[in-house]
């Protein structure tokens, strides 16, 4: 079985560009987080009111090629690591045909909000995640 991705589609607006007509790089990081939020969400089948299990601690970006106004734009996401008490998250960035304009990776810790405090990561959400993606 392939591995399968969480896609969720983005049209680059005028605003998320730069000088240089580019998607300015800060905003990659949006579009990461959106797509993390949208496939946890999903994953979870919580209202967007809920909060999630787990709190982003570390975000990097890598840029490949420059998306414009106008681009059509899919992040790929999907579960690549487990950990105790963290996952992370892989974020391909492509154009229609489907040209990786940037790659990006979240880290998430699972947390307690009640405790205030980390917790272990649920075999449950393993289990989901891996029921969707097939594997890491």
């Amino acid at each position: 079985m392939a591995k399968r991705h969480y896609e969720t589609p983005i049209v680059v607006k005028y605003r998320d560009t730069d000088s240089m007509g580019h998607v300015s790089s800060p905003v990659y990081y949006d579009y990461l987080q959106h797509a993390y939020l949208s496939y946890m969400f999903d994953l979870l089948d919580l209202p967007r009111s809920e909060k999630l299990p787990h709190i982003m601690v570390k975000t990097q970006c890598e840029y490949v090629s420059p998306a414009f106004f106008g681009d059509n734009v899919t992040v790929k996401s999907s579960v690549i690591r487990f950990g105790t008490k963290s996952f992370d998250i892989e974020h391909l960035m492509e154009r229609e045909d489907q040209s990786i304009v940037a790659r990006g990776l979240s880290t998430h810790v699972m947390f307690d909000y009640g405790s205030n405090a980390t917790s272990p990561v649920p075999e449950e959400f393993k289990q989901k995640v891996l029921s969707f993606q097939g594997e890491l």
